[in-house]
């Protein structure tokens, strides 16, 4: 799947895989999310040079989960951004971590190339002729970034925001701070919205990622019943309902939640 939003900005992933955000500047490319493997990373390079004419030299990372990063093997010295909490988790990720992602065979002759530039909490970035301010805001993962295109006045949210799709929540996922962040996004006031799984959209996708994590808190505080939660359509239509099973145990397991 390749959505172009315009003629410098396409969004390519498929069958509700990680999102990979490919913007053309003066003379480069930027890529934000190299997906989860080196070989889509390294298809995506040559679409930027069939379409654009243009290298991929820059890589952005929103966060370290690995169908957003294990593709940077493929960009190996070129520069890639981060936060350095993106940085930190990742240069924690074993070999052990890598076969559970992988398997053992692959995860043998695999590596994990780490971001070499990196910010702390907010940061604007003039790379290939282009405006881009990274954020931290936490939320989905304590280091879940947005990227914002000022000029064209698109946001490239990763998993902050989930499309058409159930969000993984995480045990190092924070619902309060997610909530704060698609506030944040919200007032913003982008045009277009870019998820880190789906199509993208504009403010009505934030919309409906807030009306979600506010149902699966006001399920976990007893403020409404499993009916009422399964047959919201923001819920019953979404694609990979595994994910909400796990999610659901994630959040009673570990996830910080507002209790009162």
């Amino acid at each position: 799947m390749v959505d172009r939003i315009n003629d410098r900005v396409f969004v390519i992933g498929e069958g509700g895989s990680a999102n990979s955000t490919l913007i053309a500047g003066k003379d480069c490319s930027i890529l934000i999310d190299t997906s989860l493997f080196p070989e889509k990373a390294i298809k995506i390079s040559k679409f930027s040079m069939d379409v654009f004419g243009l290298p991929i030299t820059y890589v952005i990372n929103t966060h370290y989960h690995p169908d957003h990063t294990f593709g940077n093997s493929a960009f190996e010295g070129l520069d890639i951004i981060a936060s350095s909490k993106t940085k930190e988790i990742m240069e924690s990720m074993d070999f052990n971590y890598i076969k559970t992602v992988w398997g053992e065979e692959r995860a043998k002759e695999s590596h994990i190339t780490l971001p070499n530039i990196v910010f702390s909490d907010e940061k604007v970035f003039n790379i290939c002729g282009r405006k881009i301010t990274l954020i931290k805001l936490g939320g989905h993962t304590p280091d879940s970034t947005i990227a914002y295109l000022e000029d064209d006045n698109i946001l490239i949210a990763g998993d902050l925001i989930f499309n058409e799709y159930h969000p993984e929540i995480t045990p190092d996922s924070d619902l309060n701070r997610w909530l704060q962040a698609l506030d944040y996004i919200r007032n913003i006031q982008p045009f277009f919205v870019v998820p880190g799984h789906g199509h993208f959209g504009g403010l009505e996708i934030i919309g409906k990622m807030k009306e979600y994590i506010l149902k699966i808190e006001m399920f976990i505080n007893g403020k409404i019943g499993e009916n009422d939660l399964i047959n919201d359509p923001n819920i019953s239509k979404r694609m990979f309902p595994e994910l909400f099973v796990s999610s659901i145990e994630n959040i009673l397991r570990f996830s910080k939640i507002n209790t009162h």
